[in-house]
């Protein structure tokens, strides 16, 4: 019986013989020194789109708190308090990369964003059970699209979760097949790293892959009487057998050692325990606790807003799976995890953003099928006279020689036809988004409608006219070559067009996200948005810094609290301040009066409470905006592009840096400038 359910895997593999094996010729050599010159470019390609400005984004909320312990941790002067961070792994490694390259945002994300380049060649892992063309189409789009690229250049633990989680799969299947005591071993660390050292999204994704490969072993017992020959109760059985049969005394002590081993960088650090206990309250406030700054679920709307195509195509892939009979277990979980990790985006207040990877890791997974069948070189039928038809051919309908696989590359004309015109509508579709930003936000169908035959309206009726005129030829010119190659072929050059779109949106959006204006909040990602004057506050502090230290971070300033503004001793202030070793934090205005250089809230009442001679300049310090605030004419310029309407409600918080009288007194002049008023 256990052969027999191990072939719910093994017969099910992508009907692709040089998959499993190579054959031990000059063209089997050629074709593995290809594939792997295939990853080799596409990791290049990864770890550039990653790698990219990636310290030219400040970190965010969620990114500065494991910043901030990991700098206290080495430095013990560093303004504010070391707050434990959620991510000990996350920590471990900036300790570690803080030590080698300094404390800033490129180095805070370094180890993360290789995590997450590790993440996007996983695939390779389940090469044999896949086939060689699903593995790399699984790989280029973990690679390629947006949520996977934003996700690895973010340093708040999600890119070791799901590397984890990934090599915790690959691990219990391996271990289902050997019963090695050694797999169990290493399949409860993974679980463990992923679960209790990574992220707090890592115990919801635990819970979440566990109902998934539950219901998928359920839905396999379903289907053995058809597809197994197997009553259903015997693999229910076997499943139980293997559970209850899991070493689990003699591996209880694996995930307190590799607790312990890491947490504490080998015991060098025991302090890190307490980012292991601040990583479980966390993950139990996100149930409670939304991520989203007006209760917004963020990873599903993430999902819905830069993956609509690849959910499309994970559909797509699913469907040929079940059509063809070619449904593996590890299909079958895949699509149990997509379908319960998207609950699961509902039902978490606590999801970020990155968290929309809960379903994009296995939508790739299911994807890769539709799209490995799109790739191979059907018959094309010929539906016309051709020279060798002439002299050979029967020239009766439906004979061998109707059939041809000579023009495979007519898919890929298509497809080159179809993303062409694709790009002609995204672009009418772009203008139209555009210009909707002029129609009243509070305006309804009905009056929108009306609106179009104003004058004012006419460019946007233009631009409409356009698009329909553009989606018209689109669907003629279909029809037109599906008329000529035939509906298969057409379909798959269709398909095709339309993943090159997707890769190229996925492409657009990641860098969107990674390389976008830092002083623009997005409504997802940057909720909330530094803006453009920290730069100008850094660069101040060091000109004073030079006047009063001779250069040296040895300025003393004084930054009252004030958590309505984000100022705090635990937050981006005291990062952008962590070099400042003389720098403290005080809860009101009136500890700080008389101090030689203040850094206070932009607040009447607290500028009241100080006592003496103060010149001061007004800092913008952030701008917070959520999506969720635009009106739905706003949305598809917001989709398209990230725009949103002139003069929209945006929360601002500014401080003031207040300098006493005799300070800024001694300031050279061209200085003076630059911090009075």
């Amino acid at each position: 019986m256990n052969r027999e359910l191990g072939s719910l895997t093994a017969t099910s593999r992508l009907q692709d013989s040089s998959a499993a094996s190579v054959p031990a010729n000059d063209s089997g050599q050629r074709a593995i020194s290809v594939e792997w010159l295939a990853y080799l470019c596409l990791g290049l390609l990864g770890l550039l789109l990653r790698v990219a400005e990636l310290g030219s984004l400040p970190l965010n909320d969620a990114e500065v708190g494991n910043a901030l312990h990991a700098w206290h941790s080495l430095e013990d002067a560093a303004p504010g308090s070391a707050t434990p961070a959620n991510s000990p792994l996350t920590y471990i490694s900036q300790m570690l990369s803080f030590s080698l390259l300094g404390a800033n945002e490129f180095s805070a994300r370094l180890l993360s964003m290789l995590a997450g380049c590790a993440l996007t060649l996983t695939p390779l892992l389940f090469r044999e059970h896949l086939g060689r063309t699903r593995a790399f189409v699984w790989a280029a789009l973990l690679s390629l699209l947006a949520i996977p690229i934003a996700t690895s250049r973010a340093a708040d633990g999600s890119s070791f979760m799901l590397l984890f989680a990934l090599l915790a799969v690959w691990m219990v299947r391996r271990y289902w097949y050997s019963q090695r005591l050694s797999d169990a071993r290493w399949a409860f660390a993974l679980v463990t790293l992923m679960t209790l050292l990574s992220s707090p999204s890592g115990l919801p994704l635990l819970i979440i892959m566990l109902a998934a490969g539950w219901l998928a072993v359920w839905r396999t017992a379903i289907s053995a009487p058809q597809r197994l020959n197997l009553p259903g109760d015997d693999i229910l059985q076997l499943a139980m057998r293997r559970l209850r049969a899991f070493p689990l005394g003699q591996t209880a002590l694996v995930p307190l050692m590799t607790v312990g081993l890491v947490a504490t960088g080998f015991m060098l650090n025991p302090a890190g325990l307490r980012a292991v206990s601040q990583l479980l309250a966390d993950a139990l406030a996100g149930f409670t606790q939304s991520a989203g700054i007006d209760g917004t679920r963020l990873g599903l709307a993430a999902l819905l807003v830069y993956e609509p195509l690849l959910i499309v195509f994970a559909m797509g892939g699913a469907w040929l799976l079940w059509r063809q009979g070619a449904v593996t277990y590890l299909d079958r979980f895949a699509a149990a995890w997509a379908l319960i990790g998207a609950l699961g985006l509902l039902l978490y207040p606590g999801a970020k953003p990155a968290d929309a990877m809960w379903v994009v890791l296995p939508l790739t997974l299911l994807a890769s099928y539709g799209i490995a069948q799109l790739m191979v070189d059907r018959r094309v039928v010929i539906l016309w006279d051709t020279e060798d038809d002439a002299e050979g051919g029967t020239g009766e309908l439906g004979g061998a020689e109707l059939y041809s696989t000579a023009y495979w590359w007519v898919k890929w004309l298509i497809c080159a036809v179809v993303l062409t015109l694709l790009l002609i509508l995204s672009v009418q579709f772009m203008q139209v988004a555009r210009l909707m930003l002029t129609l009243p936000a509070d305006a309804g169908l009905g009056e929108a409608l009306g609106l179009l035959a104003d004058s004012s309206q006419l460019r946007l009726l233009q631009a409409l006219g356009m698009l329909l005129l553009a989606a018209i030829v689109m669907i003629a010119t279909c029809l037109l070559l599906a008329n000529y190659w035939g509906t298969g072929t057409c379909l798959q050059g269709i398909g095709l067009g339309f993943l090159g779109l997707m890769l190229l949106s996925g492409l657009g959006g990641g860098w969107g996200i990674a390389a976008a204006d830092p002083a623009e909040p997005d409504g997802l990602w940057r909720q909330k948005a530094l803006s453009h004057d920290v730069k100008l506050l850094q660069a101040t502090l060091r000109e004073l810094a030079m006047q009063q230290s001779g250069g040296f971070p040895y300025l003393a300033v004084t930054i009252v609290e004030d958590s309505n503004n984000g100022i705090s001793g635990t937050g981006r202030v005291a990062w952008l301040l962590r070099d400042y070793v003389h720098a403290r934090f005080v809860p009101s205005a009136s500890q700080a009066s008389g101090e030689p250089v203040l850094l206070i809230a932009d607040d009447e009442s607290q500028a009241a409470q100080l006592s003496g001679d103060y010149v001061g300049q007004r800092f913008l310090l952030s701008r917070s905006w959520s999506w969720a605030q635009q009106s739905l004419w706003d949305l598809p310029a917001w989709w398209t592009q990230t725009r949103r309407r002139p003069g929209g409600d945006l929360r601002e918080a500014a401080l003031i840096l207040w300098l006493r009288q005799d300070v800024y007194a001694g300031a050279p002049p061209r200085e003076s400038n630059s911090v009075g008023y």
